[in-house]
């Protein structure tokens, strides 16, 4: 922390308001009672620990504290003991001679032996220890440190602005009075990550608020909604976002719904704990909410998953959050269509592979038979598991 206070002195006037702010706070260090005692001298008074600055006002006796086992000035009185009593008290017993060595060393190395934990004792117990408290309860040093984090914090922007591989911006924050998000080029921030074939989206949510996105399994919806949720994120944190453009508002609160398994104890079922979670969500969002809901109703019939579907989702477009509705349920879509509600964007699937880009309308395949040969279980591998099993 001295080291830190002393470079700080040696960064040029930052232009950023903030940026001034920590700096200043990092300088005011030096001027608190914990640099002082980290500068040191510390002393060891009867009134407890004091640094330099305190000293000159006491006349009080004190011992000054240096971390380390030799001690010049107690060796020091320790030799001039004995050399009082060898001069006021002349005896055979000083006198030195090689064959008194061996004699000395049995009364020698014991006094050593004693002198390291004794001195060691003495540091902990009257310096060490209560300066660490010292400095564990210091609001100077907790303050430092803080502003050194939110240094830390900002330098990781920057690092994984320069490391990405790909276009990031600094995205500008808007007012509203709901929520909008307009990204050019947008990517992952985990996967495109030093992956510059990743393929990029253009999303825009504004005044319709809500976009319904279908498309093939494994053709990156799910994935291009997280990097919607994470870019969202970033931006309210100050980062970099990887896109070639950002223009958004802040969200009050981001909403992620994924299917989840029911539990045993919830009495519910399937369909009830999904249920549970929307309205939870739905009762706590806000017209400057970003809600991202992955399938809705799952776990019941087809003609009762559409019209509960339909319902949340108008419920959700009349509260005027942005609501991103990732489904295969195209029939859904078609609804809000007619009735010139929501935006319908698909996953575009090209040479019977997906391409990862999103593209108006709806998919009406969802190519399941492709994922299940992907992973060994068609109705194929089914017949041919069942023949080598006979």
């Amino acid at each position: 922390m001295l080291e830190l206070v002393t470079q700080i002195h040696d960064v040029s006037a930052p232009q950023s308001t903030y940026l001034k702010t920590l700096v200043d706070k990092i300088k005011s260090f030096e001027n608190s009672r914990a640099y002082s005692l980290m500068e040191g001298p510390a002393y060891i008074s009867e009134s407890g620990i004091q640094s330099k600055q305190e000293r000159s006002d006491s006349f009080s006796p004190a011992i000054i504290f240096r971390p380390r086992l030799f001690k010049p000035l107690l060796i020091t009185l320790f030799v001039g003991f004995f050399w009082g009593l060898a001069r006021f008290f002349p005896t055979d017993m000083f006198s030195v001679s090689i064959e008194a060595i061996p004699t000395a060393t049995i009364f020698v190395v014991p006094l050593l032996l004693l002198y390291y934990p004794v001195i060691g004792s003495f540091d902990r117990d009257s310096c060490i220890i209560p300066l660490r408290n010292i400095y564990r309860h210091s609001v100077d040093v907790a303050e430092t440190l803080e502003a050194v984090g939110q240094l830390d914090e900002i330098l990781s922007f920057i690092k994984f602005a320069e490391v990405f591989g790909s276009p990031v911006v600094l995205p500008e924050l808007v007012e509203g009075e709901h929520h909008r998000i307009n990204l050019t080029d947008a990517k992952n921030p985990i996967l495109a990550k030093e992956n510059p074939t990743y393929v990029g989206n253009d999303f825009v949510l504004e005044d319709d608020k809500l976009v319904l996105i279908t498309g093939p399994n494994s053709g990156g919806k799910t994935a291009f909604c997280k990097t919607i949720t994470q870019i969202q994120l970033m931006a309210q944190i100050g980062c970099y976002v990887p896109a070639k453009e950002a223009k958004l508002t802040v969200a009050d609160r981001v909403f992620y719904q994924v299917s989840e398994v029911s539990h045993l104890n919830d009495g519910e079922g399937r369909f009830g704990t999904e249920l549970k979670r929307t309205k939870d969500i739905f009762l706590a969002t806000t017209p400057k909410s970003l809600v991202v809901l992955d399938e809705l109703s799952e776990g019941t019939t087809f003609e009762e998953k559409m019209e509960s579907s339909s319902n949340v989702l108008n419920g959700f477009y009349r509260k005027g959050n942005s609501t991103i509705l990732i489904t295969h349920n195209h029939q859904l879509v078609d609804e809000f269509v007619k009735q010139h509600i929501g935006l319908p964007r698909q996953v575009e699937f090209a040479d019977n592979a997906p391409s990862y880009k999103l593209i108006d309308g709806i998919s009406r395949v969802s190519h399941a038979d492709r994922v299940a040969k992907k992973i060994g279980f068609s109705k194929e591998d089914i017949d041919n598991y069942l023949a080598n099993a006979q």
